[in-house]
């Protein structure tokens, strides 16, 4: 696969603003969820059946959850691991993205490879955001998908006839 000139300076922009969104989510999610879940704020319930953060905090304690064979836990539990998990995997994709995907001597198959992959990854994240009724990271992951998912395009795009490469 040969990316055009032309559109190569293009990708490697979108491929950086959306490896900066992973950064971002790194960041921006324990404030955007964890607080916002305490303080009961932008609950998909409302903060008018819960509404002090203590309240949210003890329904979460108070519901238990089985997995089985994997024991038994609490929401509150539960959430908190999902809430260190997405931004660990968000820094480690923000992290590989730049330390492989910006070099100079990556193949442009792999890179593409690795553009397609981020674009599944932030496509994921969406589906939970839009799940879990979080506005913000919504945008962000469309934003993130769209980035991406542009970037793959424009390399997967065939070349005009009698166009330079």
């Amino acid at each position: 696969m040969t990316i055009p000139n032309d559109r190569q300076k293009t990708v490697r922009i979108l491929f950086l603003i959306g490896t900066l969104h992973w950064f971002g989510i790194f960041l921006v999610h324990p404030i955007l969820v964890d607080i916002d879940l305490v303080l009961g704020l932008h609950s998909p319930i409302g903060p008018e059946v819960l509404p002090d953060g203590a309240g949210v905090r003890s329904m979460l304690i108070a519901n238990t959850w089985d997995f089985g064979w994997g024991g038994t836990t609490n929401a509150h539990r539960v959430l908190s691991g999902f809430s260190l998990w997405v931004p660990a995997s968000a820094f480690f994709l923000g992290l590989f993205n730049i330390v492989i995907g910006l070099s100079a001597k990556l193949p442009q198959e792999l890179f593409y490879r690795l553009t397609v992959l981020n674009t599944v990854a932030y496509a994921v994240f969406t589906v939970f955001a839009f799940a879990a009724f979080v506005r913000l990271p919504q945008l962000n992951g469309v934003t993130g998908t769209v980035l991406f998912g542009l970037a793959a395009f424009l390399m997967a795009r065939k070349q005009p006839a009698g166009e330079k490469t």
